[in-house]
């Protein structure tokens, strides 16, 4: 009696090690952000879980990783911002939506390279929605490029991304759209986080298991 249940158990484990085995290289993957793009919503150091495609809809405000046409072999992390027929312009820190102001966070941060720090330093805030973007105090001793872009019409199943760091983000106002089956998947959680700036990797447990949006 006692080796069927030993057997039973054996089996058991085998099973739901299998199927969460199979659910993960179906649905999950797992990523490391190595960049400062989506400084402070995701850091460099973070690990992230990742719902793969198949997720339904894409959304404004959705995080994504995905692939430009224009770079396939690598993969990105930015905020869908535009979606498929839409204009969309860009004034300095202000971004229009078919003529209407797009409501976002605008966190101003003292100028950081990242290089000494592991996250933006803040030092104010304007605007409200749903997340957080983040944007360098301006340096009056350096000069000012122009800081309008767009308009830009969004073609059909193509959408419009940028990084929450959009001062140092190489996104859509430089690469341009990303069509819709060049979307991999949405981070939803980061699973572990390391401080690359201190030595040995420092873990920021405070960031371990939370959700991202």
């Amino acid at each position: 009696m006692r080796k069927k249940l030993v057997i039973v158990v054996l089996a058991f484990v085998v099973l739901c090690f299998g199927a969460l085995t199979f659910y993960r290289v179906l649905f999950l993957h797992f990523v490391r952000i190595p960049t400062g793009s989506m400084a402070n919503t995701i850091l460099p150091g973070d690990y992230l879980v990742v719902k793969k495609r198949a997720f339904g809809e894409v959304n404004r405000g959705d995080l994504i990783v995905f692939r430009y046409p224009v770079d396939p072999g690598t993969y990105y992390l930015a905020r869908v911002i535009g979606l498929p027929g839409e204009t969309l312009e860009v004034h300095g820190r202000i971004v229009l939506i078919d003529d209407k102001q797009l409501m976002e966070q605008r966190v101003t941060v003292k100028p950081d390279d990242l290089l000494n720090s592991d996250h933006l330093e803040e030092l104010s805030s304007e605007g409200s929605g749903s997340y957080r973007v983040f944007y360098q105090a301006n340096d009056d001793s350096m000069p000012q490029d122009d800081s309008t872009k767009g308009p830009f019409r969004i073609p059909k199943n193509q959408y419009f991304v940028m990084g929450d760091n959009r001062d140092n983000s190489e996104d859509s106002r430089y690469r341009g759209t990303v069509p819709k089956e060049f979307i991999f998947g949405k981070p939803f959680r980061i699973y572990w986080s390391t401080r690359a700036d201190r030595e040995g990797g420092e873990v920021r447990w405070e960031r371990v298991f939370t959700r991202v949006r």
